[in-house]
């Protein structure tokens, strides 16, 4: 029986990923339009799919977080948060120093991703930004580290919590790339992982992440 509840577990957390790549549909259509009132409706099309999944993904956390009686959560700001969080965003600094480190001393080209991105943003640089430094980081998190860790890492044991770190930070990179690039992917998914685990707040994994796409686009 638990077996097939993870099965259903995996399946719904696939569910969500599609969902998540239905929000970039507008802008792949767009990058072959040139008609400026086709644009304009392929821009409301994306807002509007946009705020429906990320809000269904917020009630869909917020629901699993009541049922799990979880301690994770949209907390208030306090001391000893504040604090992790600062560390958090000092780990990630020094996790760009590696990643430039790494980029260089393996001449890594950039992944499948990065270009993508990169070609999208010279087509429509206003709907990449937003998408890639507000709206993507949002459902993300909202999938990758809260839905997540609801589904299947709800306890607090520390081994537990360590296997959720590491199987989190392994998707998280798969999902961006599988080749030379996956370390830095991985490394960046357990960096949140971690942040979302210490500070107990989807709020600060959501800041750094959004943090470091925005230093990956300018």
């Amino acid at each position: 029986m638990r077996a097939l509840q993870v099965l259903k577990n995996c399946l719904f957390l696939v569910l969500l990923f599609g969902m998540d790549q239905l929000v970039s549909i507008p802008q792949l259509v767009a990058y072959t339009q040139n008609h400026h009132l086709f644009l304009f409706f392929l821009i409301i099309v994306y807002i509007a799919i946009a705020i429906a999944v990320i809000v269904f993904f917020w009630q869909f956390y917020r629901y699993k977080i009541k049922k799990n009686h979880s301690v994770y959560g949209d907390l208030p700001p306090r001391r000893v948060r504040t604090q992790t969080m600062l560390l958090m965003v000092l780990v990630w600094m020094i996790f760009m120093l590696f990643q430039t480190w790494y980029t260089n001393q393996f001449k890594v080209n950039i992944s499948a991703n990065q270009l993508a991105i990169e070609k999208l943003f010279e087509k429509l640089p206003i709907w990449t930004f937003i998408d890639g430094v507000l709206v993507a980081p949002v459902m993300e998190e909202l999938i990758f580290r809260g839905i997540f860790f609801e589904l299947f890492f709800q306890t607090d044991q520390p081994v537990i919590k360590v296997i959720g770190v590491i199987v989190n930070a392994v998707i998280f990179g798969a999902l961006h790339d599988t080749g030379i690039n996956f370390p830095i992917y991985a490394i960046m998914g357990a960096i949140l992982a971690v942040t979302y685990m210490r500070t107990r707040d989807i709020k600060c994994s959501i800041g750094i992440h959004i943090l470091n796409n925005f230093i990956s686009f300018i």
